[in-house]
């Protein structure tokens, strides 16, 4: 401490620092400006040197005590005193040193090492020791902001600020991503792996992208740290989304005389391209079998990927035939093994065709109202009678069709305002749905309408402008096959 002090006084006295004189004019000693290390002591003697041109004596005395504990310039009163009893109070100034920067500022995510805040151009910082006042975790530990951390030099504390920002954006590896359902919508941060940055990092879409397709999909996925800083990262998603919904096949409207019973599933199957079992479901809540009246019925289908379909029909509840079924059911099998099935060993081709031609030919057409809301007693009064109408012919030629055990249909034409109703049947015998008109046509366009595709049906109507009179809600009925008989 002595040799820097006087290494000093050597340096003020060579540039006429600081000079103090005698009243007399005399230059008696020369005012110091001590430099020292935190926690060193300083006396008056530390202020003054004498002047090597003078024999006088002085003493130095330090009003108060010098701070040495914080570092930086700061100041103190300092009395001189000759041996001839010149007194005189000066104001000097002295450097504590300081080890420690003023300031450091880090990259988030940098490690936080005592090395970064101390000074090592001051001279001998290597003779002292430093620690964090606090934990070295709790340090470790510091996010974005600014932080005053205390260091030990020795046994006296020194603060630093410490100033921790984030200007790096985040990075990542892009990720492409497999679509094979609507229902798998996936999130941004599916599209990007190995994200790094010092903060969290938010991932977000750049736009509003649709994966319910078949072709691939460019992304743009945008990350977002804690400081603002963005980063895009391109990436694409491969999609096989399926977009078919599955097919409700057999939906029909149903009659059933108040009080009965209705097995809603009856005949109804689901398919689907993707080959899955579909389950099917049924809403019947509107539906109240104890009253007369006409309610919807609603038939669902979802498959795993998200795709619906909804088929919509009617129950129609009906007072009690004015016979019993019984008694129409004797009728029927009475004409069933009379006219039909005569023969054994009869395909069913010719079984339906029998019965066809049987309903066809015997039945007369007459204009007069008949009871759509009794099958039974229109079916009766047809074998009975032989007479009625569009109605009359389906309901008797669905009960035949029922005692060979051909599956079947009730049809209704797509009926608009103004427009007679029609009544007819789809049949299957085992190649697929054909269409079973046995009621007789109008005079001048009569045809064959017995087990015809829709291509059929629709040449008919074409060829006789009768647009309206097969028209039918496809999506009420099963799909029908498409290859003709007649070919």
């Amino acid at each position: 401490m002595k040799k820097l002090l006087i290494i000093f006084a050597v340096l003020f006295i060579s540039l006429s620092a600081a000079s103090c004189e005698r009243a007399d004019g005399e230059i008696g000693y020369t005012l110091l400006t001590p430099v020292v290390d935190l926690g060193e002591t300083l006396d008056g003697g530390d202020f003054i040197m004498t002047s090597a041109f003078t024999d006088k004596k002085y003493t130095a005395t330090v009003d108060g005590s010098a701070d040495t504990k914080t570092a930086g310039r700061h100041t103190v009163s300092v009395t001189v005193r000759g041996e001839d009893g010149y007194e005189r109070t000066h104001t000097c100034s002295y450097t504590v040193r300081s080890y420690v920067r003023d300031s450091v500022r880090l990259e988030a995510g940098t490690p936080i090492t005592m090395d970064k805040f101390i000074n090592k151009s001051m001279e001998g910082y290597a003779r002292n020791t430093f620690s964090f006042v606090d934990d070295e975790l709790t340090v470790a530990s510091y996010s974005i902001g600014t932080h005053r951390v205390g260091i030990y030099v020795n046994d006296v504390i020194e603060y630093s600020s410490l100033i921790i920002e984030d200007t790096t954006p985040p990075s990542a590896s892009p990720v492409t991503v497999h679509i094979d359902s609507a229902n798998n919508k996936p999130r941004a941060d599916d599209f990007v792996a190995d994200i790094k940055d010092a903060t969290s990092v938010k991932c977000e879409f750049k736009e509003d992208y649709d994966f319910n397709t078949n072709d691939d999909v460019a992304v743009v996925i945008v990350l977002t740290d804690e400081s603002g800083n963005v980063t895009e990262i391109e990436s694409r998603a491969t999609c096989e989304v399926d977009t078919t919904p599955p097919i409700i096949n057999g939906v029909h409207d149903i009659t059933v005389v108040v009080g009965g019973t209705v097995s809603y599933k009856d005949g109804i199957t689901v398919t689907d391209d993707s080959g899955e079992k579909i389950n099917l479901s049924v809403d019947n809540s509107r539906v109240n079998l104890s009253v007369v009246g006409t309610y919807e019925v609603t038939y669902s289908a979802t498959d795993s990927s998200g795709n619906n379909t909804v088929v919509h029909a009617s129950v129609i509840v009906t007072e009690k035939s004015k016979v019993s079924e019984d008694e129409m059911m004797t009728l029927a099998k009475r004409i069933y093994k009379d006219y039909i099935e005569t023969e054994e060993g009869m395909i069913p081709w010719d079984i339906a065709r029998r019965i066809y031609d049987w309903t066809h030919d015997n039945i007369k057409y007459v204009n007069e109202k008949v009871d759509k809301n009794d099958p039974v007693g229109a079916a009766y009064d047809g074998m009975k009678d032989q007479k009625g109408d569009c109605f009359t012919y389906m309901a008797v030629s669905r009960v035949l069709l029922g005692l060979a055990n051909i599956d079947c249909r009730e049809i209704a034409r797509d009926q608009r305002e103004g427009e007679a109703a029609h009544y007819w049947l789809l049949v299957d015998i085992g190649d697929g749905w054909y269409h079973f008109d046995s009621c007789l046509h109008f005079s001048g366009m009569a045809w064959d309408s017995f087990m015809r595709t829709d291509a059929e049906l629709k040449a008919y109507c074409e060829e006789h402008d009768i647009e309206y009179y097969y028209r039918f809600d496809v999506s009420k009925y099963p799909a029908r096959a498409t290859q003709s008989y007649y070919e």
